[in-house]
């Protein structure tokens, strides 16, 4: 394939988006998280459109900047991403990146003005870029660098709730469970082209959702526990437990589809049924949109 006219599937490929609709998620269930906390009407839907826009443009430019530094890396561990592939060329991916940035910078700013309380938001989202960043440029030299990682779903949380206001108590708490689970399973990414779990430790990170459990008083959060609780068991069983079928990389797959599951959990305790639901069904679209697109 001709790198000087890349299709949309490298381009896909490149920006992970089978991993795009946990953004979505993430952005339903923190906003709407923060306007019942906060007594306030949910975003409009032009707040709503730049919203999910930003984050969404913030998160692409993240992937694609992730191929771009470990071009090297990926070309001697023999890893098939479309740059070490010939399908782009670096320079191609670095005009993408600045171009998806640039956009998200429009898009930002222009959701700041329609806002009562811009600094929040532009101050988690500034947190945000940097955390992304950080990670990219640290993440092949420091092996606790996966905390960055974490960090960057816990600034999109704070950014997709400061939308509406100051982020109020229980975002916090969401925003870090939520980092610690992402953190855990970047812990295993880092062994994932060595097909090996060096420690369990990151599983135990992972459980952090658990912790939501505290708060539940409603049924339908239970059922959705169970639905989580018995994907990634499964998956552990299946990809993990045994060390002569291991796939560590099919188990990483499985904790990102279950990330729907995490906003689900969040729109129970926040009573918010509805947006519940609809993150339990983008669950289930998930795992076949990452049989089309890789989501690691």
């Amino acid at each position: 394939m001709n790198p000087s006219s890349p299709d949309l599937k490298t381009w896909m490929t490149l920006g992970r988006v089978s991993n795009l609709p946990t953004v979505w998620t993430n952005t339903l269930a923190a906003a709407l998280l923060a306007s019942s906390a906060g007594a306030l009407a949910p975003p409009s839907s032009l707040v709503w459109l730049l919203l999910l826009a930003a984050l969404s443009l913030l998160y692409l430019a993240g992937m694609l900047l992730n191929d771009l530094l470990d071009a090297d890396w990926d070309q001697q561990h023999h890893n098939p991403r479309p740059i070490t592939l010939g399908l782009v060329s670096r320079q191609q991916v670095r005009l993408a990146t600045a171009l998806l940035l640039v956009l998200a910078a429009v898009a930002l700013l222009g959701l700041s003005r329609l806002i009562e309380q811009p600094h929040w938001l532009l101050g988690s989202a500034t947190l945000l870029v940097g955390c992304i960043l950080g990670y990219n440029l640290l993440h092949k030299k420091y092996a606790h660098s996966v905390w960055l990682m974490g960090a960057c779903r816990s600034t999109l949380y704070l950014t997709a709730a400061a939308s509406l206001a100051m982020p109020p108590e229980p975002i916090w708490l969401c925003a870090i469970l939520l980092g610690v689970y992402i953190s855990g399973l970047t812990y295993l990414a880092r062994q994932e082209h060595r097909n090996q779990l060096i420690s369990r430790l990151p599983l135990l990170l992972m459980l952090s959702p658990l912790a939501l459990a505290i708060y539940a008083d409603n049924a339908w959060f239970w059922p959705v526990l169970l639905i989580w609780l018995g994907w990634l068991g499964w998956h552990y069983w299946r990809n993990l437990a045994n060390p002569r079928q291991r796939k560590v990389r099919a188990f990483i797959g499985a904790g990102l589809a279950a990330l729907p599951l995490f906003d689900a959990l969040v729109l129970a305790v926040a009573n918010q049924p509805l947006g519940s639901l609809l993150c339990v069904l983008v669950f289930f679209l998930l795992p076949h949109f990452q049989r089309w697109i890789k989501p690691t």
